[in-house]
């Protein structure tokens, strides 16, 4: 995509929200701390996640300075999960759970319609909020659902989009925030994006645009509405602030610019097994060095690494005890860069 597209799409689209919200405002009004956190797979019942205690997953987190913890749940069962710990052992712990409504575990099909989509994430956010309400102060709905779609381009432009998969793509995402937001709705949601450039695919769920092969494509679908916008970033995709072919967009800033609500960077990490330990370490450095010095020019809220515990990208070896370089240099930042 040319230097200018990003640009071109924002000032066509890029409708401001009325009011934007401070980070720190928010925060103070929901009694949490917010900025430092991590991703793990505390509700799944498999691998290291189920045979390591919650309560050791908790002590690493609380070692490590985070005080969110980004957790997957696709079933009130998983939702009940949390909710128990979130009742027990994290109570009191520090540590906030951000829930993601995880829909392609519950069954979305992409080739779906748009109703059916929606039926599907109603009943999706129904389910998993009810266990959590009260516990919880925001669940992000939906994790990458756009890598699905893409047919050209780099996402930029909405002729990179598929108009034949459009409809269950944002009836799913529209059904699970009116399914939170239908148990309780003082619970704020975000909405995410997984390739790189996708941002234009939120501007059009934003202002009711579908792709219909143009470079704008068309108006006149439902708008959607969310509190914070979240967003996906890994070192192999090079500096968000300058980004795409010619290093020259600031995805942070169109972000901003688009929505006007907090943007949490709900995974960030390195390039997994093409990284050394040394140089996953030294990237975790950079990269909360960045993040920490523009926090308040893009109202970022929250930044939270992929991921606790895994073979290639987590701060923690497979063996759940294990430590990789990168666990203490993360260590190193909080413990001298408190927020």
């Amino acid at each position: 995509m040319a230097a200018g597209a990003g640009s071109v799409a924002l000032s066509a689209y890029g409708e401001v929200a009325s009011a934007t919200t401070s980070a720190d405002a928010t925060a103070a009004a929901t009694g949490q701390k917010l900025f430092y956190g991590m991703n793990g797979h505390i509700a799944w019942n498999e691998g290291i996640y189920s045979t390591l205690s919650a309560a050791v997953q908790l002590a690493q987190l609380r070692d490590l300075g985070c005080t969110m913890y980004r957790a997957d749940t696709a079933s009130d069962g998983m939702s009940e999960t949390l909710a128990r710990l979130l009742t027990g052992v994290f109570k009191a712990g520090g540590v906030s759970i951000l829930p993601v409504l995880n829909a392609q575990s519950a069954g979305w099909d992409y080739t779906s319609s748009e109703s059916a989509a929606y039926s599907l994430g109603y009943k999706l956010g129904v389910d998993c909020t009810k266990p959590l309400k009260g516990l919880v102060n925001y669940i992000e709905c939906g994790n990458e659902l756009d890598v699905q779609l893409k047919m050209n381009g780099d996402g930029s432009s909405a002729a990179d989009w598929n108009p034949a998969y459009w409809g269950s793509f944002r009836g799913v995402i529209r059904g699970m925030i009116d399914g939170v937001k239908a148990v309780d709705p003082s619970i704020q949601v975000g909405v995410n994006v997984g390739i790189p450039m996708a941002y234009r695919a939120l501007q059009m769920l934003w202002n009711g645009v579908s792709p219909n092969g143009t470079e704008n494509g068309a108006g006149g679908a439902s708008s959607l509405r969310w509190d914070f916008t979240t967003y996906h970033w890994y070192k192999s995709s090079y500096d968000i602030q300058r980004a795409g072919r010619t290093g020259s967009i600031d995805v942070l800033q169109i972000l901003k610019d688009s929505f006007g609500v907090p943007i949490w960077l709900t995974e960030w990490g390195w390039s997994g097994s093409q990284d050394s330990p040394e140089s996953a370490a030294e990237y975790v450095t950079s990269a909360l060095t960045q993040y920490k010095s523009i926090k308040d020019k893009y109202n970022i809220q929250c930044i939270m690494m992929y991921c606790i515990i895994d073979d290639n990208y987590g701060l923690i070896r497979p063996d759940g005890t294990t430590r990789n370089p990168a666990y203490s240099a993360f260590k190193r930042f909080v413990d001298a860069n408190p927020v």
